[in-house]
């Protein structure tokens, strides 16, 4: 679908008040203002996030109440079991927590439940090993928050439990807990509430031990970036102060899977631990059984993380072969059962469909038609399922409204989990989207652009390639920049090379073949060999981008990596 181009307006006032305030460009203050920065002291704080912040814990409800309970139970020698969720933040969490329960002098055990048999939280399974073990106390890391019967059933048993979870509380009831530290709790006054589970770990971590622990900010940005929370406030500075760490971490695991995939001796950003360093860690929870990855984690001897690494590389790769032959099924059943113009919310299900990967799924059909998706398998009546929604459609307060049809559900505003029974399936898709139909417009289903400026080639150089990068790490919330230049004259003939990358050579002067004098960059769209025809038979074309720099072969020159492209429509 051809994308809608939203173009921010500048602000000029705002642009000059906080450029001279500041010493900044006019450039790079107009993208603080579009990133909803509107005075000097908020764009200071952005620009130049103070780690101090971290040491801030005014209005995270129950914490003291953690911090007694743990210390009772090393003064009662307590058995003492941590428990978390199996993906990167969970597993982050897990890591942190128990080196700083070691480091308090309290021995916990932990225990990752198994996606496959026994799902997400605290279940059966679960409560039942804590009874049969004994366990005086039980904390909940990136869980716990939804689990009521569970934490009412241990408590009726003399077991105690503390919940650190950063997810969305169903109403104002929490559950019946020693303590619940949740910054979105109704009652909380607490700055951040954006806070992933392994940032809340950390938070906690510090304030249990009261020192900094600095050298935790690796796991703790690795958890952030995985989990897609907003790249803003304490999770800018969690990533930003973590990836310094990352880049030069001494822990034996992280330095074996940074080898292993193939990225050592090159920077790592946030992006890169979004595409590359979380999936591996997150595939072994996603086939069933995360131990592997929380054992890298934890690991202090360089062969034992050399075996680790080789594993969770290639988990990895069994993972994209499931996830793609899943993809390829979901599609077919696009074709055949989804009715676009009536469905405003995708719901997709089928036996049988490996469950760790049905959040991958979800994401990529959300993203190729512009609308929520909830992929579902079903095994023996049951069905789990995941979902991924668009920036206009809360999938969480969806969920909550239709719950009638459900078993069970979690999540977030943009990503959610459920259970459901196959005979409500039917029922759960019809109310869904009738939720859908009231909350979204017809112009939320068109893929959307977010564009920060226009601007001439004429005007481009390598300083504003570092203004931009100063507002690193890009993530939620602050994604990287996207500009446009408009009415570009297409300078070459455009190429096809590996991988389907897209190459041709632009100008904002002179027609083809007339480039003396002008500013001409190359033009670069990764996996858009599909554009070939449209460029070399245009003669005028606008697009949008994101500047970079082109390193091959020393090169060193600012080229465009194109998002999207459209033939200039002709003046009016």
């Amino acid at each position: 679908m051809q994308k809608v181009w939203k173009i921010k307006e500048a602000n000029i006032p705002l642009q000059n008040k906080l450029s001279q305030e500041l010493g900044i460009s006019l450039f790079l203050a107009q993208l603080l203002i579009n990133r909803g920065i509107s005075t000097a002291q908020k764009a200071g704080e952005f620009l130049k996030p103070d780690a101090s912040c971290l040491g801030n814990f005014t209005g995270l409800t129950d914490i003291d109440k953690a911090k007694s309970r743990i210390q009772k139970a090393k003064d009662n020698k307590e058995k003492v079991l941590l428990f978390s969720d199996y993906d990167a933040d969970g597993l982050t969490a897990l890591a942190i927590a128990k080196n700083a329960f070691n480091k308090f002098g309290l021995k916990a055990e932990y225990y990752i439940p198994h996606r496959l048999k026994e799902g997400y939280g605290l279940g059966k399974d679960s409560v039942r090993y804590i009874r049969d073990n004994r366990f005086d106390l039980v904390v909940t890391l990136d869980c716990g928050i939804s689990n009521f019967r569970e934490i009412a059933e241990l408590k009726n048993q003399g077991i105690e439990t503390i919940v650190i979870d950063h997810h969305h509380l169903s109403g104002d009831e929490i559950p019946c807990a020693s303590a619940v530290i949740n910054p979105k709790r109704r009652d909380s006054s607490y700055a951040h509430p954006d806070l992933a589970g392994v940032g809340l770990t950390y938070k906690f971590a510090r304030y249990l031990l009261d020192e900094n622990l600095e050298e935790e900010l690796d796991l703790a940005a690795i958890g952030t970036i995985a989990d897609m929370v907003p790249l803003t406030g304490e999770n800018r500075v969690i990533a930003r102060e973590g990836l310094k760490k990352l880049n030069n971490t001494r822990r034996p695991g992280l330095r074996s899977l940074i080898d292993t995939a193939g990225i050592k001796n090159k920077l790592i950003n946030a992006q890169t631990v979004g595409y590359i360093l979380a999936p591996r860690i997150n595939a072994c929870g996603r086939l069933g059984e995360a131990e592997l990855a929380f054992r890298l984690l934890i690991s202090n001897s360089n062969d034992e993380a050399d075996a680790l690494a080789k594993e969770l590389n290639l988990k990895n790769r069994q993972r994209q072969g499931i996830e793609g032959r899943i993809l390829d099924e979901a599609l077919i059943l696009m074709d055949t059962e989804i009715d676009l113009a009536r469905e405003r919310v995708i719901v997709l299900h089928q036996d049988g469909w490996h469950q760790g990967v049905l959040g991958i799924v979800a994401a990529k059909i959300s993203a190729k038609f512009h609308r929520p998706a909830i992929i579902v398998s079903f095994n023996d009546g049951l069905g789990k399922g995941s979902g991924r929604s668009i920036d206009t459609f809360h999938l969480f307060e969806g969920l909550a409204e239709c719950s009638l049809h459900l078993e069970g559900f979690g999540g977030h505003k943009k990503a959610c989990g459920l259970s459901v029974l196959k005979e409500k399936i039917g029922d759960f898709r019809e109310s869904i989207n009738r939720i859908a139909w009231k909350t979204l417009r017809p112009e939320d289903l068109l893929p959307s652009l977010s564009v920060e400026a226009c601007l001439n080639l004429s005007g481009l150089n390598l300083g504003l390639l570092e203004e931009i990068d100063s507002l690193e790490p890009f993530g939620q919330g602050n994604p990287k920049p996207i500009f446009a230049s408009l009415n570009l004259k297409v300078q070459s003939k455009p190429e096809v090379l590996g991988r389907g990358t897209l190459k041709f050579w632009v100008s904002d002067g002179s027609p083809r073949g007339e480039a003396e004098g002008r500013s001409v960059y190359p033009a670069v769209g990764f996996r858009m060999g599909n554009y070939f025809d449209l460029v070399n038979s245009a003669r005028n074309l606008d697009i949008a981008y994101r500047l970079s720099l082109d390193t091959w072969n020393g090169n060193n020159q600012l080229q465009l990596e194109i998002e999207d492209l459209r033939i200039t429509p002709p003046a009016k």
